[in-house]
């Protein structure tokens, strides 16, 4: 069995170590191990003959290398351990953190064929696949100013201290919305603030949409309608207790399969936009589902 391990060098969690010993444990296992590493540019070689493709990264990570896949037209079981800052993907399947736990259960995921598999329709932003998130919120504005140095010394408390940072000089925007149910009725909306979800979780351990998830059809859209500092603490608040914060009055969740974006005004249009924690140089303009699907080899706890 070939195990394809792909890795982000230039994360600010990388560790060589980890990557190591993820390596020995997979070979402990009795696959076949080949190292590759993500480039800037997205740009990198997945071996045609492999059994099965590990990420070691975050979501970003993963984000590549399935924008890699598509590409090549590629289909093979992924699977991803949690080396990122933030691990929604992970997190959702059951991916453990101990390098050992996480070979051992995989390899028996992967013997098990499609008793352990999940079909993951993809979901893509003008074209480029994303796998858990797209925000243009407060807290997207804070991951655009955020230092590389600081998360690499205390990883994700870097973005909580960009927030604070943040209360100076508050971001207003404003985006036109056209949102596609699943019906395949549109709704026309507008809003100060978005969030589309695929995954389950988001930022870590919250949860914005709870019927979210990776086998979806739909992703969803959590949009604020304001966002002025009380509304958006207000709306941290709502997350952070473990309550659907659709049920404030400035909040609205709707599933959907395809949404265009807008922004309103000058200001606006210069908004940052995150995918699965990383900076999109482009403000999307369509975000839709797509017929295909990513294999995900799910974990076999002993």
């Amino acid at each position: 069995m070939i195990v394809d391990l792909i890795h982000n060098p230039a994360s600010g969690t990388f560790n060589k170590l980890h990557l190591d010993a993820l390596s020995r444990a997979f070979q402990a296992c009795g696959a076949q191990v080949r190292l590759g590493r993500t480039e800037i540019n997205g740009q990198f070689d997945i071996s045609p003959d492999c059994d099965l493709i590990c990420v070691s990264g975050g979501d970003g990570s993963l984000r590549l290398v399935i924008g890699s896949m598509v590409r090549a037209e590629m289909s093979r079981p992924i699977c991803i351990f949690p080396a990122g800052t933030v691990n929604l993907v992970a997190k959702e399947l059951g991916y453990s953190s101990d390098p050992e736990i996480f070979a051992r259960e995989i390899m028996a995921g992967y013997l098990a064929k499609q008793t352990a598999r999940l079909k993951a329709p993809l979901a893509i932003s003008d074209g480029q696949p994303f796998v858990a998130c797209i925000s243009a919120g407060p807290d997207g504005q804070a991951v655009a100013r955020h230092s590389p140095l600081l998360k690499k010394r205390i990883g994700g408390a870097a973005y909580a201290w960009s927030l604070i940072r943040l209360l100076g000089n508050w971001p207003r925007f404003g985006f036109s919305l056209a949102v596609e149910s699943p019906d395949g009725t549109t709704e026309h909306l507008d809003s100060a603030a978005l969030y589309v979800i695929k995954s389950h979780y988001y930022a870590g351990k919250w949860v914005l949409a709870p019927a979210a998830a990776l086998g979806s059809l739909c992703f969803h859209v959590i949009l604020l309608s304001r966002v002025r500092r009380r509304d958006f603490f207000r709306f941290i608040l709502q997350i952070a207790l473990g309550h659907d914060p659709a049920k404030l009055d400035f909040v609205q969740s709707l599933p959907a399969r395809r949404l265009t974006i807008k922004a309103k005004d000058d200001l606006s249009r210069m908004a940052a936009f995150q995918a699965d924690g990383d900076m999109l140089t482009v403000q999307p303009r369509e975000i839709r589902m797509t017929d295909r699907t990513i294999t995900y080899c799910l974990p076999l706890p002993e």
